[in-house]
């Protein structure tokens, strides 16, 4: 079937010759009819062993084509993959795809994680691998450390920087994986705990390898997830296709799993969409655990400008609109320390002209990142790149042309 004969409508993928595709959760009839132009739609997707000649899939071609139809399909202008076998072939669908880049890991085994981005939404601001010196722990994460990818959002005329980690966990049902899977939650928790959820929205998501309400190693032991399941701080917005007993993981006829998942931060949470995830498997592609993946894609879409009426309960707002933070304040930058690049949130309980100042530690003005620019009240954040400073503690200071002011300090560790 050519890609000429697919169609989308109303944000609902409809094709002509072979049917609609299944989406275990449909859109509620509120998100289905928001074009996707207004939302931040964001997918993970383990496309096993994408490329491989040997493993996974057996024609190589043919998965190849039905990966760059759903990705085409689902529009996503953020999307984490895993079990990335063949760079050149991943390099291959990137120039295919019109308005996509993207970048995978370079692990000392065959399967990489990586991002792929739509550049008409989304701005590359820094990438790297959370390691040993973040916390993490080789042996846990199965030699696969988590990927984080900082983000610029635009969507609609609003703009959100974002911090997204993408993870490829352990595998398997055995008594060692479980542990340590249980052992890498708690040490990536930690360092969102620590480092990016008291300032920044986060996104982690991925192919977590067990369940979320329950785990995978039998109905006794719990969600190596818990920990994120149990802290108000966190809403893993794919809870709801456990508790439906929807599969993103199958294999042939057998019973499956909700493997894959994706989880926000309290920034995110009145930002999602209730009821926009699912999970996709298109029906055009016959045979698709055999053709294409054993893994299906997990796909959620959220509200960057705050004016869709959706909150994490899934009601309305009293005006129908994002609340604003009520006191304007500047809070501490991510990660801190830094080298070199770090993010620098503020909140503005209404409309102002801003200016954001950088200062050494003997008080004299490095860098000016904003300088007298209008912002809407709201949430905002502002990238500093100090590449070209040497290490030390230094001051940033916001100012409002009201005259109010407020510094904190940060450090540069090279």
């Amino acid at each position: 079937m050519s890609l000429q004969t697919r169609i989308s409508i109303a944000g609902i993928l409809v094709f002509l010759i072979s049917g609609p595709a299944t989406m275990f959760a449909q859109y509620s009839d509120d998100w289905a009819q928001i074009p996707r132009s207004k939302t931040f739609d964001v997918v993970t997707w383990n496309i096993e062993w994408f490329g491989d000649e040997e493993r996974g899939p057996d024609d190589e071609e043919k998965q190849y084509t039905h990966v760059r139809w759903i990705i085409e399909d689902l529009q996503p202008d953020l999307m984490a993959v895993q079990e990335i076998a063949n760079p050149t072939q991943f390099q291959r669908l990137i120039s295919d795809l019109d308005d996509y880049r993207g970048f995978i890991t370079n692990y000392s085994q065959p399967q990489q994680v990586g991002f792929l981005y739509n550049t008409n939404t989304v701005d590359s601001l820094f990438s790297g691998l959370v390691d040993s010196d973040k916390g993490q722990n080789s042996f846990s994460w199965a030699g696969r450390f988590p990927l984080e990818f900082v983000i610029q959002a635009r969507v609609d005329g609003s703009s959100r920087i974002i911090y997204a980690v993408g993870i490829h966990a352990k595998a398997f049902s055995d008594p060692e994986s479980y542990d340590r899977r249980v052992a890498a939650s708690q040490d990536i928790k930690t360092y969102f705990d620590q480092s990016v959820t008291p300032h920044s929205a986060l996104i982690f998501l991925g192919d977590y390898n067990d369940d979320v309400i329950r785990s995978t190693r039998g109905p006794n032991f719990d969600s190596p997830y818990k920990n994120f399941l149990d802290d108000p701080n966190y809403t893993i917005v794919t809870e709801s296709l456990s508790l439906k007993d929807a599969e993103s993981w199958k294999r042939g006829t057998n019973p499956g799993s909700m493997i894959d998942h994706i989880t926000v931060n309290h920034h995110l949470t009145d930002k999602w969409l209730l009821g926009s995830e699912m999970v996709y498997v298109p029906d055009y592609i016959s045979d698709f655990s055999s053709t294409t993946s054993d893994h299906r894609p997990v796909h959620a879409r959220f509200d960057l400008s705050g004016t869709l009426n959706a909150t994490s309960s899934g009601q309305d707002d009293a005006n129908g609109l994002q609340e604003t933070p009520v006191h304007t304040e500047l809070l501490g930058n991510y990660p801190n320390p830094f080298n070199p690049v770090t993010v620098i949130p503020f909140n503005l309980g209404e409309p102002a002209s801003i200016s954001l100042t950088i200062y050494n530690a003997l008080g004299q003005r490095v860098a000016r990142p904003v300088s007298e620019t209008q912002y809407r009240a709201g949430s905002h954040s502002v990238l500093f790149d100090a590449q070209n400073l040497p290490s030390g503690f230094y001051f940033y200071k916001l100012e409002k042309d009201s005259g109010w002011y407020q510094t904190r300090k940060m450090i540069l560790v090279r």
